[in-house]
């Protein structure tokens, strides 16, 4: 009791001397000077005057409800910098999802083989980014890389590889990352399941047909091979 005492002669002198009180008023007053005494909080209920219980219930009150909110309401800059967290998470996992779609093969006139297996090629990365780096020099994005096979060579039958913006009826385009393959419906049977990359060596860079399984052997420069039978 003293130290509720004590804490009511240092709040602001409000009222005139010889004042009367009001029992709501007084109340007041001492759950102010209650709560700001922590001291009376860890006093026994038992110890308590019905006055000082007033004040310890009700500064208890208060601090529950305090805790309450503290834990049922998140601070806004919590939640802004939260909100900023997800979605750069969101931001990440989209881009992540348009670049694996980016660099998924996609097949304009599918070809399929006698077993219904889908005939197609993979092109590298070399081969993507050498292929857009032509088509920005150029100024021409429907530019493309188109192979054929023709007799001759060493082993019988070769590459031939060619820039072109024109496509065909009987052609099939494989577009990966805005890079483009065009391949006519006889030639994509003899090099179905090869790799499309782009070589850089010191005696030269070219587009080159690699890991051919159609090809029972091949010559050094992996221009020419020789189909299997």
């Amino acid at each position: 009791m003293a130290s509720c005492l004590k804490n009511i002669a240092m709040l602001p002198r409000v009222f005139a001397p010889g004042t009367r009180l009001s029992k709501q008023t007084l109340t007041s007053i001492h759950t102010r000077a209650c709560a700001a005494n922590v001291s009376v909080l860890s006093a026994s209920a038992s110890q308590m005057t019905p006055a000082i219980k007033t004040c310890f219930y009700s500064s208890t009150a208060l601090r529950s409800w305090k805790t309450l909110s503290q834990k049922s309401h998140m601070p806004l800059s919590l939640i802004s910098r939260t909100q900023l967290r997800f979605n750069s998470n969101t931001a990440t996992a989209v881009a992540a999802t348009d670049n694996t779609s980016l660099t998924s093969l996609k097949v304009h006139n599918p070809q399929y083989d006698e077993s219904g297996n889908e005939l197609t090629v993979d092109i590298t990365e070399r081969a993507v980014k050498q292929l857009k780096h032509i088509a920005a020099r150029d100024q021409n994005p429907m530019q493309a890389l188109r192979i054929t096979v023709d007799s001759g060579g060493c082993h019988g039958y070769q590459y031939l590889m060619d820039l072109t913006d024109t496509v065909n009826e009987d052609d099939v385009i494989f577009e990966k990352d805005g890079a483009r393959v065009v391949i006519d419906t006889i030639t994509l049977p003899m090099i179905s399941g090869s790799k499309i990359d782009f070589i850089e060596e010191l005696i030269g860079s070219a587009f080159k047909v690699l890991a051919n399984p159609h090809a029972a052997h091949s010559c050094g420069c992996d221009t020419s091979f020789e189909i299997k039978i």
